[in-house]
């Protein structure tokens, strides 16, 4: 075993070896007496019952293999937990990262495979395994890259703690299962809303606000009528305060995280960074402020102040707590789901306007992202599809030699975009 394994392993014992104060439980050495000549170091366990060795190195190894199970449980389902334990304390992983990496070995694993004990899983169950998978479920690359990762996780654990002696994993050569993989380019019908359709759900939105049902103050409409004009991210669009709105722009650099406790309770906080600056604030990023966004905020201002709601998010309830992003996402599932689409996620919304709107306006691919959040790359390859019905479009303009100077606020049903200036002092809308 390396040094580095020996360091992680005892890190790891001095963080769960402790009382119920959270203090180290005592790792004493015996020296030898007349009445015990023998020498040995010794601990006390949480269930009172002493552990001891003839070494502190070896105490450690023990005390490690105590609290991971690694003595008696050796199921694939123990293994992972000890696996993703030690990734917590040793590779200071986001938090999110760990949450989805216990969404995926529950979307992958099956519970027979979760029960198996891992020393009897050889490289021939685990490709055929792995074939069945795939050629049941078809996945994108992306998502049989993150199965391959969840394999990788549980069985480089067990091949580095001496559980197993080969990581069968790498038996499974990729080429052969993504074969089976889903690598086609997706239709825009599965990513995006045409602009018909997001009329439609405008409409919608509007007539929930004469209903008694929803009232004017819809807020979570009011966040679908914001997001569909500048495509921000959902966590983004409920850490947007008054304070980020200035003359000419929007500044989106805030977002909203949340996280679950042992028994199962969301907490929801504020950072002060974007997805796509990684936990470590770049001051975010501008959005223009167009002449269909200013009067919405206009709207949402003149409501607050008439219904005496005080906050500083602009989109909050009545009683000023901001909205949370899975309530806003489940708001955005439902009404999508009344006229039957295919996609019903925010991230379609911020698809759609990259492809709809900037797109066609001519705005650079650099400027797109930009505005958007993230790299040249992502949006060129994720964000920039066809328009839905674009044929009909495409062959009225040939056949009647449009040019593409011409492109206005008529032909797209669309909002003119505001150039970017210097930051002004913000206003209150």
């Amino acid at each position: 075993m390396s040094k580095k394994e020996k360091a992680l392993r005892e890190k790891f014992v001095m963080k769960v070896h402790v009382t119920q104060a959270g203090e180290l439980r005592k790792i004493v050495f015996h020296a030898a007496t007349d009445k015990n000549p023998e020498e040995y170091w010794y601990t006390i366990l949480p269930d009172g019952k002493r552990k001891k060795s003839r070494s502190r190195e070896n105490l450690i190894l023990l005390l490690y293999d105590h609290y991971t199970g690694a003595s008696s449980d050796h199921t694939v389902s123990a293994v992972f937990k000890a696996a993703l334990h030690k990734k917590e304390i040793t590779e200071n992983p986001k938090k999110e990262t760990v949450k989805r990496d216990r969404f995926n070995y529950r979307r992958f694993i099956s519970v027979d495979f979760a029960s198996m004990d891992i020393r009897k899983v050889t490289d021939l169950y685990l490709r055929e395994y792995t074939q069945r998978w795939v050629n049941s479920e078809h996945p994108k690359k992306s998502v049989y890259l993150a199965y391959k990762g969840i394999l990788n996780l549980i069985f480089r654990y067990a091949t580095s703690h001496r559980i197993i002696p080969v990581n069968p994993v790498k038996s499974i050569n990729n080429r052969v299962y993504m074969k089976s993989c889903d690598t086609r380019k997706p239709r825009p019908e599965e990513k995006i809303l045409s602009p018909e359709e997001i009329e439609m759900l405008k409409a919608e939105v509007r007539r929930r606000m004469t209903m008694k049902k929803y009232g004017r103050y819809y807020i979570n409409g009011f966040a679908f009528l914001f997001s569909v004009e500048t495509g921000v991210r959902i966590a983004e669009l409920c850490a947007l305060k008054w304070e980020d709105i200035y003359d000419d722009h929007i500044h989106i650099h805030r977002q909203q995280l949340s996280e679950d406790d042992e028994a199962g309770n969301k907490t929801y906080y504020l950072v002060d960074y974007t997805k796509n600056e990684k936990g470590i604030s770049e001051d975010g990023r501008d959005f223009p402020l167009t002449d269909a966004i200013a009067p919405l905020l206009s709207e949402i201002r003149s409501l607050q102040e008439e219904l005496r709601i005080e906050s500083e998010f602009i989109f909050c309830h009545e009683d000023g707590e901001w909205i949370k992003k899975d309530a806003y996402a489940t708001f955005l599932r439902r009404i999508c789901d009344r006229f039957g689409f295919n996609v019903r996620n925010n991230h379609a919304l911020r698809m759609s306007l990259n492809s709809n709107v900037l797109l066609p306006l001519g705005i650079s691919v650099a400027d797109r992202a930009a505005m958007l959040g993230h790299s040249i790359e992502t949006n060129l390859k994720y964000y920039s599809f066809a328009r839905k019905g674009y044929l009909e479009d495409v062959r009225t303009r040939l056949n009647t030699g449009f040019a593409a100077s011409e492109v206005s606020r008529d032909t797209f049903g669309t909002p003119k975009i505001v150039p970017f200036s210097q930051k002004k002092k913000a206003q209150n809308h």
